[in-house]
C-alpha cells in the first residue's frame, strides 16, 4: 500500500511539473518583433546666439513634428527586450540644431532597452535608449542673408536619448498594439556656422502603431 501511495505522489508530482512546463511554454513570448508606427514630436530650439537683433529675426522654435517609423525588437525574456527604432519626419522645418537654415528634414534613430510586466493581454514597460537625431541639408535664411554671410547648406547630427514609458495590447499570440510616451532629450552641440553655445532641450514624443511577433 505504502508503495501504491509513493508512486501515486511521484506520479502526481511528475504531472505537476510536466502541466507546468507545458503552460510556461504557452505563454512565453515570441522573440522577435517588427512593427511601424507613427510618431509626434512637440520639438524645441533654443535661439541661435545672445544677440538682441538674431533675437527677434529668430526666436525660440516650438513646433509639432510628426513622422513615420519602423522597429525591431528582440524579447530576451517576457519582462526585458532589446530594441531599435528608425523614425523619419519629412515635413521641411527650420535645422533647429543650426538655426540660420530652413527647409530641412529629420532623421531619428534610436537602441536600447525596454523593461517591465508583461501579462497575456496587457504588457507595461520602462525604456531608455540612447541614439541621434539628424537634421538634414537646408538652405539658408533670407532674412539671415541680408546681415551674415552663411555657407549654401549646412547639416548636422547631435545625439538623442529617449526616456520614457510603452503601453501594449496583444490582440494574439503572434500581434501586438503598442502606445509610447517619453521625453526625447536632445544635445545640441555647438553650432558651427552661427556659433549657437551648446544646449540641451527635452522634447516631448509619442508613437502609436502595431506590429508582428514571431
Amino acid at each position: 500500500m505504502k508503495k501504491i501511495q509513493k508512486r501515486s505522489f511521484w506520479a502526481a508530482v511528475l504531472l505537476v511539473f510536466v502541466g507546468c512546463q507545458s503552460a510556461m511554454a504557452q505563454t512565453e513570448v515570441p522573440k522577435v518583433e517588427l512593427g511601424a508606427h507613427y510618431t509626434v514630436m512637440r520639438l524645441r530650439a533654443l535661439s541661435p546666439l545672445n544677440s538682441p537683433v538674431l533675437s527677434i529675426v529668430l526666436p525660440e522654435y516650438t513646433v509639432t513634428d510628426s513622422g513615420v517609423g519602423g522597429r525591431i525588437t528582440f524579447n530576451l525574456t517576457n519582462h526585458v527586450a532589446l530594441e531599435g527604432e528608425f523614425n523619419f519626419f519629412p515635413e521641411e522645418r527650420v535645422n533647429f540644431a543650426e538655426q540660420f537654415y530652413l527647409n530641412s528634414r529629420r532623421y531619428q534613430g534610436l537602441a536600447g532597452i525596454k523593461a517591465g510586466l508583461r501579462g497575456d493581454k496587457v504588457g507595461v514597460f520602462g525604456k531608455a535608449r540612447p541614439g541621434f537625431m539628424h537634421f538634414g541639408e537646408g538652405t539658408p535664411d533670407p532674412r539671415i542673408q541680408t546681415l551674415v554671410p552663411v555657407p549654401a547648406t549646412a547639416k548636422s547630427t547631435e545625439f538623442a536619448f529617449d526616456l520614457g514609458g510603452v503601453l501594449e495590447f496583444y490582440p494574439s499570440r503572434h500581434t501586438v498594439v503598442r502606445f509610447d510616451i517619453g521625453d526625447t532629450i536632445i544635445r545640441y552641440g555647438k553650432g558651427p556656422v552661427s556659433g549657437r553655445p551648446a544646449n540641451t532641450n527635452h522634447n516631448l514624443q509619442m508613437s502609436f502603431g502595431a506590429g508582428f511577433r514571431f
